[in-house]
């Protein structure tokens, strides 16, 4: 008898609702009865995973920010929203414009209308309870946004009111719950100015500069002192530069320009500090086709191995396979915003968090909440150290190793006598543990 072994990752199903390609909705979350404001109801998204295994998305809402229990992706559940007050008066904060990151098992939230300072809670209870422990401000009183250099527990905010033209950085390490004040780092003297956004890693930190057209490289490894160590200018379709990320090894950056018809940018940033015509690809959205090319938003992007997932404002979110600068390809999309008939206006998907080492990306439109899904055939990115089959007796044994894998967290093996009929016979879980029928596998990490 020929057996035939088939190796995949493990991603549930669930019928497709709304124009998508290559990847499966599981659940959204929506509660159309929040307020609105300036025609929207939701912000920005982030999630966190707990060391029990709980996975939490988190969603701005206009008056409320909301957390999700997606730990069963299919049926997400409210465990906890948080009305916002502004500081000291007590009165309701309405905010269009919501941020959030991670730190520990803690989540920091600030707000760019209002004075509702910067939140801290608390998610090291889970699931039984989540507990707002810090309000304060004493930093600011509004800010755009927010990013954590976690592995240097520092934490930036960009577009405050108190450093109009530069950042504000917080110290965590130690005190996460009582941060303190590390710097108030005017910029606009040294070519920068207004944040809008920025990624942040090993202290350095990559600027996007509004409507300088403009992302701006800062070393901030010796506060309060800093220096410039590499600017994106002059780049192909300038627009209002709103946010980048940057991939694992420090090679390649994403950046989205919040205007109209400009392209995502895909830049070489081996050497930041002589960034050429040369360095730059370009990709953008193509949804509705031949009906309006190249005139959707790129909102937000994020790296996730060989992938960038971009929340376009109009066309959801949006994977292409960024291996190849000169091939970009997209590999996978969800409209979340089917209301989308040309581009006009700013209404669509605000945020995708693709993290969760569930595989789970979660995904927020400002007009129909929170959207959790997976790539349905993701292009799997193992890289195999081993793999060997030897018989014994009456069964087969197998021995793999695998390096770390940049999404899901399932292993399956199947074997078939006739290519057509699969059934299963190995269930590896988490990558560190395997459940076994007549087989033994082993596996490391690089």
């Amino acid at each position: 008898m020929r057996i035939i072994l088939f190796l995949a990752f493990v991603f549930p199903a669930w019928a497709l609702a709304q124009e998508s390609s290559n990847m499966t909705l599981l659940s959204t979350y929506d509660d159309p009865s929040l307020p609105t404001r300036l025609g929207i109801e939701y912000s920005d998204c982030w999630a966190y995973r707990h060391a029990n295994g709980t996975e939490v998305a988190i969603i701005g809402g206009i008056e409320d920010i909301l957390f999700v229990d997606i730990t069963i992706p299919a049926a997400p559940e409210l465990i906890y929203s948080h009305h916002v007050v502004n500081t000291p008066s007590g009165t309701v904060n309405q905010s269009a414009w919501r941020d959030f990151m991670t730190y520990g098992d803690y989540v920091y939230a600030a707000a760019d209308e209002g004075t509702s300072g910067l939140l801290i809670f608390d998610m090291s209870d889970l699931p039984n309870s989540i507990t707002l422990v810090t309000q304060t401000n004493a930093f600011w009183n509004r800010t755009h946004t927010i990013f954590i250099d976690e592995a240097n527990g520092k934490l930036y905010a960009g577009g405050s009111n108190s450093v109009s033209n530069g950042l504000v950085i917080l110290d965590l390490v130690g005190h996460p719950t009582n941060p303190t004040l590390k710097a108030n780092v005017p910029l606009n003297t040294v070519g920068g100015g207004y944040v809008h956004d920025m990624y942040v890693r090993d202290n350095i930190a990559y600027c996007s500069h509004g409507n300088l057209s403009k992302i701006q490289m800062y070393d901030f490894s010796n506060l309060p002192s800093f220096s410039v160590v590499g600017a994106i200018e002059n780049y192909p379709e300038p627009g209002y530069n709103h946010s980048s990320w940057v991939n694992d090894d420090g090679t390649k950056l994403v950046m989205c320009d919040e205007t109209h018809g400009s392209d995502v940018k895909l830049v070489d940033i081996t050497d930041p500090l002589n960034i050429s015509s040369d360095d730059f690809n370009t990709f953008y959205s193509e949804l509705l086709g031949a009906n309006a090319p190249g005139s959707s938003v790129a909102h937000n992007p994020f790296i996730l191995g060989d992938l960038a997932y971009i929340a376009y404002y109009h066309d959801g979110v949006q994977v292409f396979d960024i291996s190849n600068p000169d091939n970009i390809q997209l590999v996978a999309y969800y409209d979340t915003y089917p209301d989308n008939t040309g581009y006009t206006g700013y209404l669509g998907c605000w945020g995708v968090y693709p993290f969760l080492p569930s595989g789970v990306i979660v995904a927020s439109d400002m007009n129909y909440g929170l959207y959790m899904m997976t790539i349905t055939n993701p292009p799997l990115d193992i890289d195999f150290l081993s793999f060997d089959a030897f018989r014994e007796k009456t069964a087969v044994r197998l021995e793999w190793a695998v390096a770390d894998v940049s999404f899901g967290h399932e292993f399956e093996i199947n074997r078939s006598a006739d290519g057509g009929i699969f059934p299963r016979i190995i269930f590896c879980r988490d990558q560190s543990d395997c459940i076994f029928i007549d087989c033994r596998c082993s596996k490391s990490r690089r």
